[in-house]
């Protein structure tokens, strides 16, 4: 039996062997600008929460994705989609004078660039001007994008966030049109991943799992991420994203 309790899924934590934390760790050491993206349900806030125990040294400017207008009860507000990309030109303007002000300071958010292509570009072309008006700036940044990305199979099962109101599932039912809701992720998790081989901003893949386990359930990185920037493409070790049962505390503990 799956666990989708949301005291449950504010438990789980990223779980990584020694070789695999060095991998992230050198990663977010050397980059100022930390994007975690992909589709509803692949695990970004589990991740995001990892990658900020991570940073606990730095001055982390650490932004949810409602935070930066992609939470999913913003898309029904009329006009969003504009509002979406002058807010995010505003935004990168913010981060490059922050981080070459501050040498410490590293930002964190959940969900940018390649959700708005998804959702934003794909729908509204004539934003398109503006929007690579953004990538230019994000391009002169030291930044890395991690795309968290599921298995086709398990997309409708971990996008049900059982855990929201009423208002998600209506939500999944007007959007989803003809094709439906998980066809729709499906598309925006290959649009995000061909944007992100196109943009020449530095990114991992990572791909994950959601397996059922005795007690609860686990979230399992299933594959090598590998790092992207030109030409170059160097391959990790294996990582994992399991459930942890132990106090936060603890985990902090171990891991550092």
């Amino acid at each position: 039996m799956l666990v989708n309790d949301k005291s449950v899924r504010r438990t789980q934590l990223l779980s990584l062997q020694d070789r695999d934390s060095d991998f992230l760790e050198k990663i977010a050491s050397e980059s100022r600008v930390l994007i975690v993206e992909g589709i509803s349900g692949s695990g970004k806030d589990i991740f995001q929460t990892y990658l900020k125990k991570k940073l606990e040294s730095r001055n982390v400017y650490d932004y949810s994705e409602g935070e930066v207008l992609h939470s999913w009860n913003q898309l029904q507000i009329e006009g969003i989609f504009a509002l979406r990309i002058k807010f995010m030109k505003l935004f990168v303007t913010y981060m490059r004078d922050t981080v070459r002000r501050d040498e410490n300071a590293v930002f964190l958010l959940n969900r940018f660039h390649l959700s708005t292509y998804a959702s934003t570009i794909v729908q509204q072309p004539k934003l398109e001007r503006e929007y690579n008006e953004i990538l230019n700036v994000l391009r002169t940044l030291p930044v890395h994008v991690f795309i968290l990305q599921l298995h086709e199979n398990e997309i409708e099962k971990r996008s049900l966030h059982p855990e929201r109101s009423g208002a998600w599932q209506k939500f999944q039912q007007q959007i989803g049109g003809k094709d439906g809701f998980r066809d729709r992720l499906e598309r925006q998790q290959r649009l995000i991943i061909e944007a992100a081989k196109r943009q020449q901003i530095p990114y991992s893949v990572i791909k994950v799992s959601y397996e059922p386990e005795i007690g609860g359930g686990q979230v399992r990185i299933s594959e090598a991420p590998s790092i992207v920037s030109g030409d170059v493409r160097i391959n990790s070790a294996n990582a994992k994203m399991s459930r942890i049962k132990r106090r936060l505390r603890q985990v902090v503990r171990r891991d550092n």
